[in-house]
């Protein structure tokens, strides 16, 4: 769903109905709000990756969020240029990565790695907060939660107009949903809806 049409389903639900005062750049609010909450109580962004140790540095988009790296299943510590620095380390040293860290768009191992080894990116995509988007911008989270996400703008809505009755409605079947999703994302067959790769790593270099 794009947000476009989010924003006309909200007022539409909302607006024409209740007489609620409320405008997009409240909605785009609303919806990082609830995209943020999803992700973090469903994990639904949760994505690996395995990349060559020699394709580093590689290009991370701004909106995806690294929670951890690895080589063999031991996981690379985070370190800061600045911290190297002040170690009295050479960025440029060579041998087995220990550490990660992040410059600019680009994510670095150190030392540089020498030999091909495989890499795991354990990440997610997170939203970033809207204004003045184009009308094909699409929602973060997967399209199975779409409909939660309307719930929750809808449901600020109501808070905005001073209707505690009608957003304690709408919190509740938002709130039921992710529970479901939840109980659905820890039985053992497994989560059936897992949306497409949300980053694209092909322009590593």
């Amino acid at each position: 769903m794009n947000v476009e049409t989010a924003v006309m389903r909200i007022k539409r639900q909302v607006g024409d109905e209740y007489d609620v005062v409320f405008n997009d750049d409240d909605v785009y609010g609303w919806i990082y709000e609830a995209e943020s909450d999803i992700i973090r109580n469903t994990g639904c962004n949760d994505t690996k990756l395995t990349v060559s140790s020699t394709s580093f540095p590689a290009d991370v988009p701004a909106s995806v969020n690294i929670k951890r790296i690895s080589i063999n299943s031991k996981a690379l510590q985070y370190i800061s240029a600045a911290e190297i620095d002040l170690l009295g380390l050479s960025i440029a040293a060579t041998g087995g990565p220990a550490y990660w860290y992040k410059e600019k768009t680009e994510i670095r191992l150190w030392p540089v790695a020498t030999t091909a080894v495989d890499v795991e990116i354990h990440y997610n995509k997170v939203p970033e907060i809207m204004t003045d988007i184009p009308s094909s911008n699409t929602f973060t989270v997967p399209a199975v939660y779409h409909d939660d996400v309307i719930k929750y703008c809808i449901a600020r809505a109501h808070n905005k107009n001073n209707n505690l009755q009608a957003e304690g409605a709408q919190m509740a079947l938002y709130d039921k949903n992710l529970s479901s999703r939840r109980d659905e994302a820890q039985s053992i067959d497994g989560i059936i809806y897992k949306g497409a790769d949300p980053m694209d790593f092909e322009e590593v270099s």
